[in-house]
């Protein structure tokens, strides 16, 4: 049910939220204009507001809208459609489906997959897991606890009310008079009651009826309620909000003007005075259809004052409007896609059909037996199959993983994944689960395997199954490929046995080892420069930070093994000749009379040069490779480096196009910093991917990273620990600062220290220098609290406001701990005895029992909002609304926090060392358990002032 709720409904729910959206602002817009007009008519637009938070598909039209606005509409059948603004599958990870499988088309649009689901199952195999499941399962959650806490609130609301109807008397038909109501109201939905207060006159009674029953005879009980739930289920859009609120002021000033018009001009005085006696200023219950004298009682007295007879042409001109904005406002665009329909007779496993699902759905019913194992008296499984009828088949899940325009002339190319259960007619504890096999709680059982399709879609909409294979969790289809369109391309050219280059090959069989077996798979994978490509392995060889140099046409790999290999690629200017007659120079000779590769041997160095001629015929390529003697060992991944670097070099093709898969390249790239201490000097490397997206790069994590001793150190750990996200330190749109902690030995014991390493994505990097004693001096002066005489002893203490900052560890100062910040925080007056009250009256205040203030045991410190932010705002950039104060006591009526405490502390941060890296600067200490804590600055340009951005601490 959890699976259904987060991959099928939720997004439905947000897809019908933003249309509704859509639809809200162009109701508010004509409800301006039509300010003026019979209230009748602003009522009557809301309509097609609740009926876009309600329903989720409606009729198609030429002229929508939402047409005009371009918003993207998916075909469900003939005449309807629905509007998917947030992809119904935005989460891959797939959902158990219902049964029987859904005649619903699916999107054409990349990333647009999840179309059914189901109640949930026992544990299948591991699916492929979103990094959207996360975020999109808390959103989720959040949204069932609103819409819960709003219907809790309901019904707690109408059973207090209900308690004040106690003695309720009935006067006529269905109108009662209550003693302990200050407005009249409507409640019940099949049988509603009118509510009338007691202490009415006649005449008021009689203005209030005829006002309570036009709301009956126009249903707004019902409407109401309508609303409610609309809004429940909706309470995270604000427009929705505001447009609950505005329907209502509409409902009640159209049922105002309904009385005036019927009874005559000459009441509006006295139905106005009534309105006023009953104003209360509150809601009585939210949720309930409430009627007369609650809401905007001023707004509804000046609309009475202002009314006036319509003539007959303003009627029928605002009627014109309403309908024709309802139609506008109701109807969706045409969609892409197909309307699902029945698979056609006849039809075999391949061929043309209107959709992927008609085909999954006739793979379902063309199967009506399937084999099974059963259990042994002993527990051992039956080494026979047996057969069974299939009574019964459900779809667990059917994804579009994506797709690849261009390769296929006649159609884009789509891959989809698909897994159904099925139902015997035998016993279910007869059926021995085998080989990751499982049965849910409806007792279907999964006794087949999961399927890839590969489907090409024609312009119309139809489709080809070009393939439909059985896979383990994808791994046959996807391999090493970076994305799905990269494996499709794959699929496809080999199928089609077409002279294109593949994404990923294996090398296993090109390379010779002393002992033949001894190593398993070697895939590669093709890497695009600007005029050629050439095959990298996917592990063990790291992509080099030049993006520097890549503008002159150079690229750059090493050994991750750092045994020095190395592998570039360099585009040239100079003809093949002209780079012949360098290499002689430089001590290179060919090794045949073609010339194409050169090789170079000194004191244990190996070289190569591999020259190809630009495929445009302007310069020329050399592809360069290096090893070394010593760095070469018998561990077989090191041992076949030199024949797998000659190999990379020889797969270079020069080329002026070919068609890509074009979705995302990933690249795994390093960036290197040399960190000193005390004239000792490593060098730390941290690894990321790079994904290119349309033309742009793009961070998408750090993977690892390490340290290596230059000089100075005994020894220094190979590892090294990346300690935060480098989100929280983007310097800029392509300059990350990421912290890194390694371990060195200096003669006396392993020691942690830490730096900072910069990503560049654009090869700018930030100027940077480690901060003198001086330098540090300054910082260490504004944060040390204490004031020293001349000899150095101190003899007071200034506390900085920026100290409380702190008393806590946090890797973003929006995490700051509240609680701690605050606990020490100087006061900013002494609490009163009305304060003192009204803090016993909240939940979480310790000392309801101290019945006097003066007798309380710790003080009550005061610390207004204004005070508070003034801090927060100066020295982290934030205020309270960017923090959780949920644990400090807080009166709103005094828009102040209290805490309670006859403690004083004080906290400073003294720096020992520190950087400055463009507008950060680093500053460290020594704490406790040999950890070190942090303290990031953002430096303000042109000034002198900064503000905190983390305090944290190694192993915190």
């Amino acid at each position: 049910m959890g699976e259904f709720v987060m991959h099928r409904l939720f997004p439905i729910v947000c897809n019908m939220s933003l249309t509704a959206s859509v639809v809200i602002l162009a109701v508010l817009a004509v409800r301006l204009l039509l300010r003026r007009a019979p209230k009748v008519f602003s009522y009557a637009l809301w309509a097609v507001v609740l009926f876009r938070l309600l329903c989720p598909v409606s009729v198609t039209s030429a002229v929508s809208l939402l047409g005009a606005l371009g918003a993207p509409a998916q075909e469900r059948s003939a005449v309807t459609s629905v509007v998917e603004y947030v992809p119904a599958d935005i989460v891959r990870n797939m959902a158990p489906a219902v049964t029987p499988l859904p005649q619903e088309p699916f999107p054409a649009e990349p990333g647009e997959n999840i179309v059914s689901t189901a109640p949930s199952v026992t544990q299948p195999d591991a699916a492929p897991v979103s990094p959207l499941s996360g975020p999109v399962a808390v959103l989720t959650l959040t949204w069932l606890t609103g819409m819960a806490l709003l219907l809790l609130y309901s019904v707690v609301s109408l059973l207090r009310l209900r308690r004040r109807l106690v003695g309720a008397v009935r006067l006529e038909d269905n109108i009662y008079l209550a003693d302990y109501i200050p407005s009249p109201f409507v409640m019940g939905l099949f049988r509603p009651k009118i509510y009338l207060p007691s202490t009415l006159t006649e005449t008021e009674r009689g203005y209030i009826l005829r006002h309570e029953q036009y709301h009956l005879r126009r249903r707004d009980h019902v409407v109401k309620l309508l609303s409610f739930l609309a809004l429940c289920v909706h309470w995270f859009n604000p427009l929705v909000w505001a447009a609950f609120i505005l329907a209502g002021k509409d409902m009640e000033m159209s049922c105002d003007e309904a009385v005036v018009r019927e009874l005559g001009e000459d009441i509006r005085a006295d139905y106005s005075a009534s309105l006023l006696s009953l104003a209360t200023g509150r809601r009585i219950v939210a949720g309930m259809p409430l009627a007369f004298g609650e809401g905007d009682t001023g707004g509804r007295i000046r609309n009475l004052l202002n009314w006036k007879r319509p003539q007959p042409w303003i009627i029928a001109v605002c009627a014109v409007v309403c309908v024709g904005l309802i139609a506008l406002c109701a109807a969706n665009p045409k969609g892409s896609g197909t309307p699902t329909e029945d698979p056609p007779a006849g039809r075999t496993e391949t061929g043309q059909w209107p959709s992927v699902e008609a085909y999954v759905q006739q793979v379902m019913l063309s199967q009506t037996e399937a084999r099974y194992y059963t259990e042994n008296a002993d527990g051992t499984v039956s080494g026979q199959p047996h057969t069974a009828a299939v009574t019964d088949r459900k779809l667990e899940y059917l994804t579009k993983g994506g797709e690849l325009a261009g390769l296929a002339l006649d159609g884009v190319l789509e891959e989809w994944e698909y897994f159904y259960l099925v139902k015997l007619d035998v016993d279910t504890a007869s059926v021995a689960l085998v080989g990751g096999q499982y049965y849910d709680n409806e007792e279907y059982f999964s006794l087949d395997d999961r399927h890839v399709i590969v489907a090409l879609r024609h312009n119309d909409g139809s489709y080809d199954i070009l393939c439909d294979d059985p896979i383990n969790d994808g791994g046959d289809f996807f391999g090493y490929h970076n994305t799905i369109e990269e494996a499709i391309y794959d699929w496809y050219v080999t199928d089609q046995n077409l002279d294109l280059p593949l994404y990923v090959e294996d090398w296993r069989s090109r390379i010779d080892l002393p002992e033949p077996g001894s190593l398993g798979n070697y895939p590669v994978h093709r890497y695009d420069v600007d005029g050629g490509y050439l095959y990298i392995p996917t592990s063990a060889w790291i992509m080099a930070d030049v993006t520097a140099h890549r503008s002159h046409g150079h690229w750059e790999w090493y050994s991750g093994y750092d045994t020095g290999s190395i592998l570039t690629v360099d585009r040239f200017t100079q003809t093949l000749e002209d780079e012949y007659i360098t290499s002689r120079k430089q001590g290179f000779e060919p090794l045949d009379d073609t010339k194409q590769i050169w090789k170079r041997r000194q004191d244990g160095i190996n070289e190569r040069y591999y020259f190809y001629p630009a495929a445009d015929g302007n310069g020329c390529w050399r592809i360069w490779t290096l090893w070394t003697d010593l760095g070469i060992s018998d561990y077989p991944y090191i041992f076949i480096e030199p024949q797998v670097m000659y190999l990379m070099a020889e797969s270079f093709t020069p080329t002026e196009s070919f068609p890509a898969a074009g979705a995302s390249t990933r690249t795994t790239m390093t960036s290197t910093y040399r960190a000193e201490v005390d004239g000792r000097a490593a060098d730390l490397t941290v690894s990321y991917t790079v994904e290119q997206k349309n033309g742009e790069p793009q961070l998408c994590s750090l993977d690892s990273a390490r340290a290596r001793n230059v000089h100075g150190w005994e020894q220094v750990h190979l590892a090294a620990t990346v300690e935060q996200h480098q989100s929280l330190f983007s310097s800029g749109l392509y300059q990350y600062l990421v912290p890194v902690f390694y371990e060195a030995d200096r003669g006396n014991g392993w020691e942690t220290f830490q730096a900072v390493v910069e990503i560049s994505l654009t090869g700018q990097y930030s100027p940077r220098h480690t901060l003198t004693q001086e330098e540090l001096a300054a910082y260490n002066a504004v944060m040390d609290p204490a004031v020293r005489d001349e000899s150095g002893d101190i003899v007071d203490f200034h506390i900085q406001p920026f100290s409380y900052f702190f008393s806590s560890y946090y890797k973003n100062v929006r995490n700051l701990n509240f609680e701690e910040f605050i606990r020490y925080f100087p006061d900013s007056g002494q609490a009163t005895e009305a304060e003192f009250e009204a803090l016993k009256k909240l939940d979480d205040w310790p000392f309801k029992r101290v019945a006097r203030m003066e007798d309380m045991p710790v003080p009550i410190h005061r610390h207004t909002v204004s005070s508070i932010n003034e801090v927060l705002t100066r020295w982290g950039g934030i205020t309270t609304s960017n923090l959780d104060t949920s644990g400090v006591c807080y009166l709103e009526e005094y828009d102040a926090y209290y805490t309670y405490t006859s403690d004083f502390n004080m906290f400073y941060f003294i720096a020992e060392s520190g950087e400055q890296v463009g507008n950060y600067v680093y500053l460290r200490k020594s704490v406790e358990n040999g950890n070190i804590a942090v303290l990031t600055l953002r430096l303000t340009p042109g000034t002198d002032e900064w503000q905190i951005v983390s305090h944290w601490r190694s192993g915190s």
